[in-house]
């Protein structure tokens, strides 16, 4: 930091977060690999603290894939997959029941009343939040996994309005009442689409979006098209990719994908002129972006 930057007040340095994030709202998605580790979970915690106490609204959610795969091999469940997606039968809904809505669900709540974060922690997203029904057994019979028909941002608002942090693993009812199986990523872009969230944040095990072996710092919707031309994002990559431009389309104003493994991860993308994952933005949005990182870095925001 700069000898002007450390004169710099900190009360003056709040203020500026204060009015840049005030009311906003931030989906945060954290894969299993994140939630799952006892050190990440806390820090993601410590860090959702940080941002709800600077003025934002925040809803968590999660998956647990290593969680349900290791509970079936103890069972000797068979774990099946089709192109990567969970094929999650009786005998697997049963462990997902368990492992996600159960013992994740209580280490959450658990490290938020360590970690002082006022929230709500549900088990499953609230019936009234999205309308879900099962998948069709044809072509692929994925047994008790959901789609989402519809989300409805009132009776979300209006949980909202109750508290600033919510916490919901990736299951949902279906409208005739059976525990789903969704997958995490699908949740969360719904709920950021249909709330036009300020911020889509996917956490992994992935530090972003690599290209030629160094993390991007930001992308914009014209530049994916060519990576996946090029074949420089494929498979799950290529995939998030595709979501990320159908999620900026639908409202969202930033997406980042960040490693969530990483100490205070969140924190660095959040409040840092230039984070340690990958931002996605629209291209119209870019010369605003830049604007904003200098503005950062002459406050201190590389602290």
């Amino acid at each position: 930091m700069t000898e002007t930057n450390k004169k710099l007040p900190d009360f003056f340095i709040n203020a500026f977060y204060e009015s840049k994030f005030r009311d906003a709202l931030f989906i945060v998605k954290a894969s299993g690999s994140v939630i799952e580790d006892a050190s990440a979970r806390e820090n993601l915690m410590t860090n959702i603290r940080e941002l709800v106490l600077a003025g934002i609204k925040v809803i968590l959610i999660y998956g647990g894939g290593n969680a349900i795969d290791d509970a079936c091999k103890a069972r000797n469940i068979e774990i099946k997959k089709h192109n990567g997606r969970r094929i999650t039968d009786k005998a697997a809904i049963q462990v997902v029941r368990e492992t996600v809505g159960g013992d994740l669900s209580l280490s959450v709540c658990e490290a938020m009343q360590r970690n002082c974060l006022d929230g709500v922690s549900f088990n499953a997203i609230q019936a009234n939040w999205m309308d879900v029904v099962l998948r069709p057994k044809e072509p692929i019979d994925f047994g008790f996994v959901g789609d989402i028909l519809d989300v409805h941002s009132q009776p979300i608002q209006r949980s909202l309005n109750g508290t600033d942090f919510i916490a919901c693993p990736c299951l949902a009812i279906s409208k005739d009442g059976h525990l789903c199986n969704i997958n995490a990523d699908t949740v969360a872009t719904a709920l950021a689409t249909k709330l036009k969230a300020d911020k889509l944040i996917f956490m992994s095990n992935v530090d972003g979006v690599k290209i030629d072996g160094k993390t991007a710092e930001t992308l914009t919707d014209s530049n994916i098209p060519r990576l996946i031309d090029e074949g420089i994002v494929t498979d799950g990559m290529r995939v998030k990719m595709e979501t990320c431009i159908s999620a900026l389309d639908g409202g969202v104003k930033r997406i980042h994908l960040i490693n969530g493994l990483k100490e205070n991860a969140l924190h660095k993308e959040i409040f840092k002129s230039v984070g340690p994952g990958t931002m996605i933005i629209q291209e119209c949005e870019y010369d605003n972006y830049m604007n904003e990182v200098e503005i950062q870095k002459a406050i201190g925001g590389n602290a």
